[in-house]
């Protein structure tokens, strides 16, 4: 054989590249559109977080996006960790939205019981429990994060990281599945997940729940973070409960939640920052000790700023934005009129 030859054979022999550069003129042709699982709700292909503290309905959410991607023909596999109830949460669900819907022909399969979603332990079993069903799911939730990442250090980036990533390569990119992570949100921060900032910056995209108070029935999930498309204003759901036509053992009427979609509540501005706490503080003493005025000069607000520390000017006017955009002042000829009720 001649050197040639066995040059070519040898060049046959070799393995294709994994990496593939493409001309960009190519891509931009392809006018991509952002996939849905739900319209501008749940993107396709994604791995998400929805977050929230206890008490904020977070797993009645997931379980409405989860049937209603079912009902669309989206095969859908839950796993539930949280104990049980998911038959009484779907009986409520289905006698709420979809009456007439034949539950046994959904495309949903479900499993109620914590599992050690790692590599080198249950993942690649649930992998190929999946590959071995007659459909692969368009949705996978798992619920809640720390029921099914049993041993993981919560709090730390690497060991998050990987985790995520884990699930990432098994099923969001085996399955082209959106794979949607329950979590609890912090211990001191509301508005994002327990744990390391590993979960916050890694998955595709992140939904918050909020529950105002801890009687209120509605609550809202926030939109901001899509990996496709651009932040939307919140969704907000009332919760209510349904009784399941039925008694259980002591006799006792059998009862769920259900959400209905519902329009925000007005959000009101919120006070931040160490200057314009102060600022606030002030003007409402300054209310209290003189309960029939209406406004406040231009030279008062500023001598009230001065004494409470806000002496440089700049501060000021940024000051009195912030009081103009909480509503406590709106601006008036010599000075301000005043709303210190917004302040309390």
């Amino acid at each position: 054989m001649s050197v040639e030859a066995l040059r070519k054979q040898l060049d046959a022999a070799k393995p294709s590249p994994s990496i593939t550069l493409r001309h960009i003129a190519e891509i931009v042709v392809e006018r991509r559109e952002p996939r849905w699982l739900l319209h501008r709700v749940l993107e396709r292909g994604v791995l998400a977080v929805l977050a929230g503290a206890r008490g904020t309905f977070k797993s009645f959410v997931s379980l409405d996006w989860s049937m209603r991607a079912a009902v669309a023909g989206h095969p859908v596999v839950i796993l539930s960790g949280e104990g049980a109830g998911l038959d009484r949460r779907v009986d409520a669900w289905v006698r709420v939205h979809k009456p007439a819907v034949a539950l046994a022909e959904l495309p949903l399969l479900a499993l109620e019981r914590p599992l050690r979603l790692t590599a080198n332990e249950d993942l690649p079993e649930l992998v190929e429990v999946i590959d071995s069903g007659r459909s692969k799911p368009a949705l996978i939730l798992v619920d809640t994060l720390s029921k099914f990442a049993g041993g993981l250090d919560e709090n730390s980036n690497a060991d998050v990281a990987q985790y995520l990533g884990d699930l990432a390569t098994a099923l969001r990119d085996r399955f082209d599945s959106t794979v949607l992570l329950v979590a609890h949100a912090g211990h001191g921060d509301a508005k994002r997940p327990r744990g390391a900032s590993a979960l916050m910056a890694n998955p595709d995209a992140e939904y918050i729940v909020e529950r105002p108070s801890p009687t209120a029935m509605t609550i809202t999930v926030s939109r901001e973070r899509f990996k496709d498309y651009a932040s939307l204003e919140p969704l907000a759901y009332t919760a209510e409960v349904i009784d399941l036509g039925r008694v259980d053992s002591h006799g006792e009427r059998v009862t769920s939640l259900a959400l209905h979609a519902t329009q925000p509540l007005p959000v009101a501005p919120r006070i931040n920052g160490r200057n314009l706490t102060a600022a606030a503080t002030a003007l409402r003493e300054w209310s209290r000790t003189r309960p029939d005025a209406k406004y406040i000069s231009t030279l008062e607000i500023t001598d009230l700023l001065k004494a409470h520390g806000i002496k440089d000017r700049r501060r000021r006017l940024e000051v009195i934005n912030g009081l103009v955009n909480l509503r406590a002042v709106t601006a008036s000829l010599g000075g301000y009129t005043l709303d210190p009720s917004v302040l309390t």
